[in-house]
């Protein structure tokens, strides 16, 4: 990260001050203004900053200067304002003017100066957003009974409904590439939208010299994703003909016109229903009136007053602003985005294809209890845990030996699901060992903890069918780790466990959903994508094989058995597998030797579940680093299946987790 600074001088030390930005990244001041500190009595004209606010006691703290802008104002008491103005050459992301209020904070959030060709990075941008647009999507039932004071601005609204309104800037100016662009950061981020426990409309318009309807709140059925992004898909930027103007006015009063609509349905919970408009655009509005007059409009249909400076209290209106390239107005832009205390609502990015990096990282720690929420990998060589946030590390330190290594998931703060065989040993006399809680440490993505106590299930017997000749049986692999508590984060967070509360949201079910349904809808096909935490760093895909494939799948477990054995197939690899693998014509990747104890899992609607723990493989390919060999189609992976195990779940987790009938 880059450090601008800013200089002033103290009226009575005169002493050089230096403040640091910490979310944005300005290398223009790093290279210029930093060594060009003014003092702000040659600035403004006479006007000393006083380092104290220039008075014994202020309602406001001393609200600073930030790098590369000057301030008017010293006095600091409720309905006192400070003003200011960015150096010569530079722009003003942010508002002008900040008042303290009643509450003695500062309206608005603190402005931003901006060389011509400077922009925000996509990753600090999808921070900003995680403690303001985000936390507006957390907005729902709390996934655990018992829930740590979430971070950022959440919205009290009684069952967590959300109004979208995006409006995609389709001019001249924007060539069929960067509308492109466009279109897949939008349909990223409705994806990544649709991931939070909320009721959603949409509504997307495109616009030019005219607005042109995509997705219609008020007349199609925009609550449903599959068809919102199916519409984007078909819309083409060729729809507006010749007519390729910049009306950004009309496009805002179309919202403002549905929304009235949305008023006078009596079903549309008008009151209770947060509003976002998100405007991405490159140029200016040089068609229709100015687009600022729209936004008291609407500010008045929702009860708010127009006038205010700042718009903290307008919990059910955000307005966010994407200026994209180097030629956008941003004066008018800010004037039309919100303007709330800690919170940035305008953002500068060099192109479009930014603008989807940022929808693709917009993950908000207000949100981190939400089970199953990680970032997307862009590549395979993507190695941080916002991939793979539930995902642990488990070492087992044995006296005389080197660390037994496996791995395990995260389902609560304080409980890790894994393999049993990973906490055994089988001693020089065949006797089977377990291992002490001491011993074993757990690593995760901010950190590593002790396990407090190992949970082994019952019935889990690796000797279990030594009477067949068979060394190793691993049905009921499974085990629980009570642990100390570790910090949810956007680095460590739970997956989602079918069967609870928490996966019943995410998966947008009727609350008196059942565990069957949930098997049903996850594991509804005979052949499942999935996938599965490789050599404890990235995601691999395979394939489960269920109903009519099963018997296939899990006769290649045949091999296994030594020939002097009685057990048949299905007494090795019992109902409670699952059997994932590959094909000549569909190759899949498969677990490496210390993936024992991961999670087998499933994405929908965004979310990922945990369908299985990783047990053990018909062929080794692979070690804990060596590289991954070439699979044959006939290797299988079997993986114990949670949903038989509920009931032994419910039993150590029910504390913590809600579990559906």
């Amino acid at each position: 990260m880059h450090y601008a600074t800013a200089c002033f001088i103290s009226f009575f030390l005169y002493i050089s001050v230096c403040e640091v930005q910490s979310q944005f990244d300005y290398d223009y001041y790093e290279e210029n203004i930093a060594k060009n500190c003014t003092t702000s009595e040659s600035i403004t004209g006479g006007t000393v900053e006083y380092s104290n606010g220039g008075a014994a006691a202020e309602d406001c703290k001393n609200p600073g200067t930030p790098p590369g802008a000057l301030r008017s104002g010293q006095r600091f008491r409720i309905r006192d304002r400070v003003r200011y103005q960015c150096q010569s050459g530079l722009d003003m992301l942010g508002p002008s003017e900040r008042q303290c209020l009643d509450s003695r904070e500062w309206s608005g959030t603190e402005p931003r100066c901006y060389a011509q060709y400077s922009y925000d990075q996509p990753a600090a941008v999808a921070q900003a957003l995680g403690g303001s647009l985000t936390a507006v999507m957390d907005v729902s039932l709390p996934d655990f009974k018992k829930q740590e004071q979430g971070l950022g601005r959440t919205i009290k609204v009684a069952e967590g409904r959300l109004n979208v309104f995006i409006l995609l800037d389709t001019s001249a100016s924007i060539t069929p590439e960067s509308f492109l662009l466009a279109k897949n950061a939008t349909v990223q981020l409705v994806q990544k939208l649709d991931s939070y426990e909320v009721n959603m409309k949409f509504d997307i318009v495109s616009y030019a010299s005219k607005p042109r309807e995509i997705v219609s709140i008020t007349n199609d059925p925009s609550d449903d994703v599959d068809y919102v992004l199916r519409k984007l898909k078909e819309f083409s930027g060729e729809s507006h003909g010749n007519e390729r103007g910049t009306n950004l006015h009309d496009a805002l009063d179309r919202v403002y016109n549905q929304l009235a609509l949305l008023r006078e349905n009596k079903r549309s919970h008008f009151n209770e229903t947060q509003n976002v408009i998100i405007i991405a655009t490159d140029g200016h509005s040089n068609m229709g009136p100015s687009p600022q007059t729209v936004l008291p409009k609407i500010r008045h249909l929702l009860g708010y007053k127009p006038g205010n400076i700042d718009h903290t209290q307008e919990e059910r209106l955000d307005v966010y602003v994407f200026a994209v390239g180097a030629q956008v107005n941003k004066k008018e832009l800010i004037s039309i985005a919100s303007s709330k205390r800690d919170e940035h609502h305008v953002f500068v990015l060099k192109d479009y294809r930014e603008l989807g990096l940022v929808f693709n990282q917009m993950i908000s720690d207000s949100a981190v209890t939400k089970c199953g929420v990680a970032q997307e990998e862009l590549d395979k060589s993507e190695k941080t845990y916002t991939a793979r946030p539930w995902h642990v590390d488990i070492s087992w330190m044995i006296s005389g030996q080197r660390p037994r290594k496996c791995r395990g998931s995260i389902l609560t703060k304080s409980m890790v699901l894994t393999a049993a065989h990973c906490l055994i040993k089988v001693e020089s006399d065949e006797s089977v060992s377990k291992a002490n809680a001491a011993d074993v440490t757990i690593e995760y993505g901010n950190g590593q903890v002790k396990a407090l106590e190992l949970i082994l299930h019952p019935q889990f017997n690796l000797k279990g069918l030594k009477d067949k000749n068979i060394k190793e049986f691993y049905d009921y692999d499974v085990a629980l780790i009570r642990m100390s508590a570790i910090k949810i984060s956007v680095n460590a967070r739970p997956i989602c466990l079918p069967c609870t509360g928490s996966s019943n949201r995410a998966l947008r079910l009727a609350p008196d959903s059942t565990c069957d349904q949930h098997k049903k809808l996850l594991l509804h096909l005979d052949e499942i994508p999935a996938q599965f935490i490789s050599q404890g760093t990235h995601r691999s895909d395979t394939r489960i094989h269920t109903g009519a494939k099963r018997a296939a799948c899990i006769d290649k477990a045949r091999s296994t058995i030594p020939e002097h054995s009685t057990a048949s197939v299905s007494e090795v690899v019992t109902d409670r597998f699952l059997c994932t693998g590959g094909s000549e014509k569909n190759r899949v990747e498969m677990t490496c030797k210390g993936d024992s104890g991961g999670s087998l899992f499933l994405r929908k609607r965004m979310r990922y579940f945990q369908v299985a723990v990783v047990s053990w493989g018909t062929e080794q390919i692979c070690g804990l680093q060596t590289a991954v060999k070439k699979q044959t189609p006939d290797a299988r992976d079997f993986h114990i299946s949670v949903f038989p195990l509920m009931p032994w779940l419910k039993q150590y987790l029910d504390k913590e987790l809600v579990f559906l009938p």
